[in-house]
């Protein structure tokens, strides 16, 4: 088992776009039902846009600077310390942005379940994963299902009568 550290290493996750770089720290300590990733967002970093699992729970720690979290209710500031659980569905809706003039450092942990249903409000969009999205596919395993679909695609409509 390798001994990952949260201050230190590459960053093999990068969004250049959402001025967001992470890097897994669950998987190579060991970790088999949690996920759990550094990420760093850039001053000014957007992050990921709004949205909500509904096959995971997560966790976020502030490990250093100050991001902004944005959920369903509007925004709050965080600092250095702060831990942020947001549950499974729509109660858990989040994102954190980095609108301050420094870098941040923030832990992600989640419970790691798959499949996971993630919906983005903003872009109607729904994501679907049937396996972890960031890890390549062993050869011969299954590729699953990663993908991310418009939301009006997938209303149940009334049948014809």
């Amino acid at each position: 088992m390798s001994r990952p550290n949260v201050y230190e290493g590459e960053f093999p996750i990068a969004r250049e776009e959402l001025g967001v770089r992470g890097r897994p720290v669950g998987r190579p300590a060991g970790a088999r039902e949690l996920g759990a990733s550094v990420y760093e967002l850039a001053p000014g970093a957007s992050g990921w846009n709004l949205h909500a699992h509904y096959g995971n729970e997560e966790l976020f720690v502030v490990l250093s600077g100050e991001p902004t979290l944005r959920t369903a209710d509007g925004e709050q500031p965080l600092r250095t310390g702060d831990v942020v659980a947001c549950p499974r569905g729509r109660e858990g809706m989040h994102t954190i942005a980095n609108r301050s003039e420094q870098p941040a450092l923030v832990l992600a942990v989640s419970t790691a379940n798959s499949p996971d249903v993630v919906i983005y409000p903003e872009s109607g969009t729904i994501g679907v994963a049937t396996r972890h999205p960031f890890e390549p596919v062993p050869e011969g395993g299954d590729e699953g299902v990663v993908g991310a679909f418009r939301a009006e695609d997938n209303q149940r409509k009334a049948p014809p009568r």
